[in-house]
C-alpha cells in the first residue's frame, strides 16, 4: 500500500523540485514524532535525485511507478534512521 504522501507527490512529480520539497516541509512540521520528522527530512533530501532519475527514462513512468518509487524512498528514509539511531 502507498504511502500517503508518495499518492499525494505522484501526480505532481513534475512540478518544481522546490514545490515539492515544501510540501513535505508541511508533513514534517504536522508529524508529532520526531523519528518521523527525521524520516520526512531525509526523503526531502533525496526527492531531486529522484526527479532525476524519472525525468531521465525514455519512456515516462505511469503515476503508479512514481508512487510506488517515492514509498520506496519513504522506506529507505526510515530504515536509515533507524540504522543511523543503532548504530549511536
Amino acid at each position: 500500500m502507498p504511502h500517503p504522501l508518495a499518492s499525494h507527490l505522484a501526480p505532481i512529480i513534475d512540478r518544481d523540485v522546490d514545490e515539492l520539497r515544501a510540501i513535505v516541509a508541511e508533513w514534517v512540521v504536522n508529524e508529532s514524532s520526531e523519528e518521523e520528522r527525521a524520516r520526512y527530512r531525509r526523503f526531502g533530501a533525496e526527492l531531486r535525485a529522484l526527479k532525476v532519475r524519472v525525468q531521465a527514462r525514455p519512456e515516462p513512468p505511469s503515476e503508479e511507478e512514481i508512487e510506488i518509487a517515492l514509498t520506496a524512498l519513504l522506506a529507505l528514509a526510515g530504515r536509515y534512521g533507524r540504522r543511523v539511531a543503532t548504530a549511536g
